[in-house]
């Protein structure tokens, strides 16, 4: 009995420690972390008609453009990116 729970534990030590419970941000989630974002460092700027565009593309649920383009957005602008998980 005792070998079958060492088992046990050893086998849980090794998922936690591998992150296989680890959860990501899916990309909805952090498309619209970056919206937040830009929103933030850019109140007293004009508008952006490039930002204005990725945060459309983000809530239509075209997540990859929309990513993209705030990304290179934030980063022309020197705004560290959020992690992603």
């Amino acid at each position: 009995m005792r070998v079958g729970r060492m088992l046990a534990l050893t086998g849980c030590v090794v998922l936690v420690s591998t992150g296989s419970f680890a959860q990501t941000m899916g990309d909805a989630d952090y498309c619209h972390q970056l919206s937040s974002l830009y929103r933030m460092f850019s109140r007293a700027q004009t508008a952006n008609a490039t930002a204005a565009a990725a945060m459309n593309e983000c809530d239509k649920g075209n997540y990859a453009v929309g990513i993209s383009r705030l990304e290179e957005i934030l980063n022309g602008r020197r705004i560290p990116l959020p992690p992603r998980g």
